[in-house]
């Protein structure tokens, strides 16, 4: 029989190369480079974080908020060949009336190919199988155009954009809207046989495509009001 690793007691949901559980405060936090991630420029590049610092202390509190926030589903992705912490998500604004959620996602760690969308896939199809949503949207930074093409492998699709929607470094930027109905998850898991990844994460990803269909929707909106 095979060693028994503890922390396999916590997983919750469970990929190819990543498994996703709830937060530890002492291991995660105190211990880890959670809080560190927010201070780095590079990954709130196209976030509203990395305005003021924070410290472990102050992510605790943020961590332990959002625990015990009924409204909010926040996990920790964990790379199964490491079992380091490299990324959270979390589905946020979660309304049982409306059956729809906002989907979040951070990751300190972008080393890992396919770690990013693995990990919204299993949030996703937790979603819509517990939770019983119908709708999971989202917004990001119109330069995030080609993680916007990886979520259309999942069956995300762009609906909405957002001109002028802040300021970062003196310059006005955009938002992409997108989504994901549960009629077009499970349609799609179906054809898929059961598994919205595949059989191989690596195959799927090599079906993403190169076009940037933000700035397609974008002229779009302009033609549609041009005077």
């Amino acid at each position: 029989m095979a060693d028994h690793n503890p922390q396999d007691d916590d997983i919750f949901l469970e990929g190819e190369i990543v498994a996703l559980r709830q937060p530890v405060i002492e291991k995660d936090v105190m211990q880890g480079p959670w809080h560190s991630w927010f201070n780095d420029p590079v990954t709130t590049q196209y976030l509203v974080h990395g305005v003021f610092p924070v410290n472990r202390e102050q992510q605790v509190e943020i961590v332990a908020g959002e625990m015990a926030d009924p409204t909010s589903l926040l996990l920790v992705v964990i790379d199964k060949k490491t079992s380091r912490h490299i990324g959270v998500v979390a589905l946020k604004f979660i309304n049982l009336t409306l059956r729809s959620a906002a989907l979040s996602i951070v990751f300190g760690d972008r080393s890992i190919k396919g770690a990013a969308l693995e990990s919204v896939a299993l949030l996703t199809k937790h979603a819509f199988d517990r939770l019983n949503l119908a709708r999971v949207y989202g917004g990001q930074h119109t330069d995030l155009w080609q993680w916007m093409n990886s979520l259309e492998l999942i069956g995300y699709q762009l609906e909405g954009y957002s001109e002028n929607y802040g300021i970062r470094n003196g310059e006005k930027y955009d938002i992409a809207n997108y989504a994901i109905t549960s009629t077009r998850f499970y349609d799609l898991q179906e054809k898929r046989g059961g598994n919205i990844c595949t059989e191989s994460l690596s195959d799927l990803l090599k079906e993403k495509t190169g076009e940037n269909k933000t700035e397609v929707m974008k002229q779009f909106f302009c033609d549609l009001y041009r005077p």
